[in-house]
């Protein structure tokens, strides 16, 4: 549900969280990501580099802003926002430049089994992460949840957490695939893992602890800080908030390849231009029958 007015939340002396909704969607999430685009294009105050907003951070229901107090008054940004908030459309017609990036993955992969088994041994037993996301979403077998994890579009709703961290959620309203996270949480997991939480997936750039439910790995690399190489010419990040992820079942080989190619700098990343997309356009897209 999409507020009528939006909330506004003070967060510290240089920053502002502007609520858009009360609860998950694509809806908000497309104004989330329109507000925070039109306020960047509109931070400059005439004088080269000299910004009033500093930075935006647009999330699922939420963009949080960081200005400079000295240059604009947190009453004046609340009014450049409810503006911009004016000047958009229904949220199904909102116009946003998307990439479609694929991210292969080594889908039941023995990297995230072996995380699997440590978890067993030194926290507590739990039911293997596939088979639980099988019997919880009606799928018959790991094969059919492969297919249908792999066969829609995911769109990044936001990045942070940690650096280069996406979460998505699927632009098709029809895909139903959820699952629990860990209780208590792993201590570790391993890095490029793909994995389902609640009804979102996200994408781990690094060695870290998580509750979701691990899918797969993938061997690319989702954030570079040191590389002046495609595609971290302009970015550190390799997947940004608007981007549309098609994920790409391969084999334990074939990812030990792709992984030697990245670390010599010889991998093509298979990123389309960015092109303008609707909310409305993309969730005409039909969804493929899971086996």
């Amino acid at each position: 549900m999409l507020y009528e007015t939006p909330r506004y939340r003070t967060s510290g002396e240089r920053h502002l969280l502007v609520e858009l909704g009360a609860s998950v969607s694509l809806e908000a999430n497309f104004r989330a990501i329109a507000l925070s685009r039109a306020l960047e294009a509109s931070a400059g105050l005439g004088t080269e580099g000299i910004k009033a907003i500093i930075d935006t951070q647009p999330s699922f229901t939420t963009v949080l802003i960081e200005y400079d107090p000295k240059l604009l008054t947190q009453e004046g940004l609340k009014q450049l926002c409810s503006h911009h908030l004016s000047q958009l459309v229904q949220a199904e017609q909102i116009q946003l430049d998307s990439r479609l990036i694929e991210i292969p993955v080594a889908y039941n992969d023995r990297w995230c089994r072996a995380c699997f088994e440590d978890y067993c041994k030194t926290i507590k037993p739990i039911e293997d992460n596939l088979e639980l996301i099988c019997r919880i979403n009606g799928l018959d077998s790991i094969e059919a949840l492969i297919n249908y994890h792999s066969s829609i579009e995911w769109w990044v709703g936001t990045v942070g957490f940690i650096a280069g961290l996406p979460v998505l959620m699927p632009l098709d309203p029809s895909c139903q695939l959820r699952a629990p996270k860990y209780d208590p949480p792993r201590t570790w997991t391993p890095k490029g893992t793909v994995a389902l939480g609640g009804g979102f997936t996200a994408v781990y750039p690094m060695v870290t602890p998580d509750g979701y439910q691990m899918l797969g790995r993938t061997p690319l690399r989702l954030f570079d800080p040191q590389s002046d190489q495609a595609p971290f010419e302009e970015s550190p990040v390799l997947l940004s908030v608007g981007d549309r992820v098609k994920f790409v079942p391969i084999s334990e080989a074939r990812f030990e390849e792709i992984e030697r190619e990245v670390t010599a700098g010889t991998y093509r990343y298979s990123i389309s231009a960015a092109q303008s997309v609707s909310l409305d356009e993309l969730q005409q897209q039909p969804l493929p029958l899971a086996a």
